[in-house]
């Protein structure tokens, strides 16, 4: 069984008062475990919990204590119902799934240690990632604004770092950027949770005779710090890491104190967030009177169905990442990305090609600029060590 696809539940007997187990698929919805039981008719352990509640999840290393509540869903568009299809498949999901209407909702009410629901988190990010790895590239190629989040990426990542420089990624994917940076003369450290985004990795770097300057690190952000240090790597000249990894991770506070601990003094940092405060989809989900999705970003965590994670996601301001790394990094600039363009998930409303261009102008032209660096559906921070 793969790593975050598969959880063992025990519930008490309604008849026998006896630990009953069964091996269940789950998500980490904020802050909650959910769990849909399979079609195949009355199940016990569903009847177990309707009669007494009190629920334990266990994985591979640690144990969780909870509270289950039986839940309908709304319809086949339910986004719950949507996010468990994205990360089991749609084929298993109709042949085990199709057709129950309920779910189970645990609140986890104690743990065996502090680290046991951010490492529930991690696994389901691995086998989410995992499932998306072989498709991934067209994901982000096919979509022009996900390309054009790339590029503007990329092109502030070659501007910050160097040839001859040593940096980590968080997050790196299939390498979209990872590669452009090894082209550049940059040695990358590229990290991230997905075994099998790393195996592509590789292979592509092989292909561009690059597997010189791209080290692949299989890792959760935090454990980074001992992993870099078992691999060699005491000091690194800087990290980024751009779209998705910093908005996913529950132990961000964590991640920061360990970048600051092994970047060089005066060494840079770039984060690629998606923000809080989005002008094109506040606008565009208000002219389609739409305000619960216009607003959806204000709520953290954003609720599944509202954006484009299908697991426990955040958005943040400036101002919040400023925050969250006081003492630790100073943020030096700031760039909008996608102001006036619509976000990824939004790119069915591109106007006419001639406007797409003079709308890519504009972002450009505007994206180091306040207000606008702060309104875009991303934005890029290049912060110094402290």
């Amino acid at each position: 069984m793969q790593s975050g696809e598969y959880l063992r539940l025990r519930t008490i007997g309604r008849r026998t008062g006896a630990p009953h187990d069964v091996i269940v698929r789950f998500m980490t919805i904020d802050g909650k475990i959910i769990i849909f039981p399979q079609n195949v008719g009355r199940q016990d352990w569903v009847a177990n919990l309707q009669s007494n509640p009190k629920a334990e999840l266990f994985s591979t290393n640690f144990t969780v204590q909870g509270t289950a509540k039986i839940r309908e869903i709304t319809g086949l568009k339910d986004p719950l119902l949507s996010a468990f299809t994205r990360k089991y498949g749609e084929r298993d999901v109709r042949r085990r799934y199709w057709g129950q209407h309920r779910y189970v909702e645990v609140e986890i009410t104690s743990s065996s240690n502090s680290l046991d629901y951010a490492q529930l988190v991690y696994a389901e990010l691995e086998a989410a990632f995992d499932g998306v790895a072989e498709n991934y590239d067209h994901h982000i190629m096919d979509n022009e604004m996900n390309l054009w989040l790339r590029n503007r990426s990329v092109a502030l990542l070659k501007q910050s770092f160097g040839p001859g420089e040593t940096v980590l990624e968080i997050g790196c994917g299939t390498g979209t950027e990872t590669l452009s940076l090894a082209r550049h003369g940059v040695t990358v450290i590229a990290s991230d949770v997905s075994s099998k985004m790393l195996r592509i990795l590789s292979g592509k770097a092989s292909k561009s005779s690059l597997e010189g300057r791209v080290k692949t690190l299989h890792a959760r952000p935090y454990e980074l710090r001992e992993k870099l240090k078992l691999a060699g790597f005491a000091e690194i000249d800087g990290a980024y890491s751009t779209y998705g990894a910093i908005n996913t991770d529950p132990l961000l506070p964590q991640l920061f104190r360990d970048l600051a601990s092994i970047i060089r003094p005066k060494g840079t940092l770039i984060l690629g967030v998606w923000n809080k405060y989005c002008l094109s989809e506040i606008f565009g989900y208000s002219l389609r009177m739409r305000p619960s999705m216009a607003a959806a970003r204000m709520r953290n965590p954003v609720p599944v169905g509202k954006s484009r994670f299908c697991i426990a996601s955040n958005a943040y301001s400036v101002e919040s990442m400023k925050s969250l790394m006081k003492g630790h990094f100073e943020v030096k600039k700031v760039r909008g990305v996608e102001i006036f363009l619509p976000p990824s998930n939004l790119v069915h409303y591109l106007p006419p090609r001639p406007l797409v261009g003079m709308l890519k102008r504009l972002d450009v032209s505007l994206e180091a600029h306040y207000p606008w660096n702060r309104l875009g559906d991303h934005f890029l921070l290049v912060c110094e060590r402290t």
